[in-house]
């Protein structure tokens, strides 16, 4: 009985020892809708607006799929050490699958930059009409060795299954390389510059009505 008692209380002491220093996990989730503070509304107030434009029965854009590389498609946030090594925090988490996160970033934001509603998220329905297809391959985005937010996307833009478009964009912003909430802040930038140089293209294009 004496040593089942001094093996519980070992086993309490050791318990409480580790609850006592464990760090509470932070989670995140990005956003692609900085330019909002130019104009003092939401990205939901944006796209209120622009449901009420006459605009909104033009072409039916789609939007994805975003593919990311396995490495960074996880909880755990990940920043470059060197060019070979990354670091993987256990106590700052992305609060979704980050290319789903990504997506739905996106997603939220296109509307108020091209001016329509009829913006659909990849995957959608066999019967749903598309008439243009913005597909995203994200090649790097990481809180780099430098201190900053890189963003290196293939993206494509198809038509009727022709591709029309085909870029490569790389963005880089300076950040903190201790202060998650900052590299944050500093990715969801990249990718505001993203979808703006996206819609711009969009926009640009001939016939598209936008």
């Amino acid at each position: 009985m004496k040593l089942l008692r001094l093996l519980l209380a070992s086993s309490l002491g050791v318990l409480s020892a580790c609850s006592h220093n464990s760090v509470p996990v932070k989670f995140y989730r990005l956003s692609a809708d900085f330019d909002r503070s130019n104009t003092g509304k939401t990205w939901a107030e944006n796209l209120d607006a622009v449901k009420k434009s006459p605009l909104n029965s033009g072409p039916v854009i789609g939007l994805g799929p975003v593919k990311i590389p396995d490495y960074l498609n996880r909880l755990q946030m990940v920043t470059a050490v060197s060019d070979n090594e990354y670091v993987m925090s256990e106590e700052h988490r992305w609060a979704e699958r980050l290319d789903q996160n990504i997506l739905l970033a996106l997603y939220k934001t296109l509307p108020q930059y091209v001016n329509t509603d009829r913006v659909v998220r990849y995957p959608w329905s066999q019967r749903q009409p598309v008439d243009y297809q913005v597909s995203i391959d994200i090649l790097e985005f990481n809180i780099n060795q430098l201190g900053q937010s890189h963003l290196i996307a293939q993206w494509t833009v198809k038509h009727k299954d022709e591709i029309i478009l085909d870029k490569r964009s790389d963005y880089q912003v300076p950040t903190s390389k201790t202060d998650y909430t900052l590299m944050v802040k500093a990715q969801s930038q990249c990718l505001s510059l993203l979808m703006k140089e996206i819609s711009d293209d969009l926009n640009g294009l001939k016939g598209l009505g936008l």
